[in-house]
């Protein structure tokens, strides 16, 4: 992600946020690869929380965020309305469940991590929800870098929640 902010960081980008790079030419490929990458992560997150912690519904959101971010990549939001729509009713619906992924972590592991990351992703998610309507507030790219990075500290802390649980386990 950082590289395809190198390559280009103007008002669109700033505007339009990280779809930006999946219609911008020189960074599709980045960001096909980022998001193959993620969601490769995000699936073998849930297979882990699924069979050793038995977080079935927080497996589950931890796939449709994989398969929603090829849902992303598939609906370019430059073709026309419909494209538009379908790409932020996606984006929308991954944001929610990435927040509910993290909700979970602090219910399941108060560390001040977990408090800190969430924190990171609802500052992003802020910033981000006033950007989308019409105000003048071309913060999107921001505030979904910083949505993203939040969940993404989330996701590190439950990777040492498996851990811990996994070094305390008979």
């Amino acid at each position: 992600m950082l590289w395809c902010v190198v390559i280009y960081h103007g008002p669109t980008a700033q505007n339009d946020g990280i779809s930006f790079y999946g219609v911008y030419a020189p960074t599709i490929a980045i960001l096909v690869g980022c998001y193959g990458a993620a969601g490769v992560g995000l699936w073998w997150m849930s297979l882990r929380l699924g069979r050793e912690i038995g977080l079935d519904r927080t497996a589950l959101g931890l796939r449709l965020v994989a398969i929603g971010l090829g849902l992303l990549l598939l609906t370019p939001y430059d073709r026309g309305p419909v494209w538009n729509w379908s790409h932020m009713t996606f984006g929308v619906c991954i944001a929610l469940i990435q927040l509910f992924v993290s909700v979970r972590l602090l219910r399941e592991h108060q560390s001040w991590g977990a408090v800190v990351g969430f924190s990171i992703q609802l500052l992003g998610g802020v910033l981000a929800a006033l950007s989308l309507p019409n105000w003048n507030f071309d913060f999107l790219l921001l505030g979904q870098i910083f949505y993203q990075v939040g969940f993404a500290w989330c996701m590190i802390e439950w990777t040492h929640l498996l851990g811990a649980r996994a070094a305390t386990a008979p």
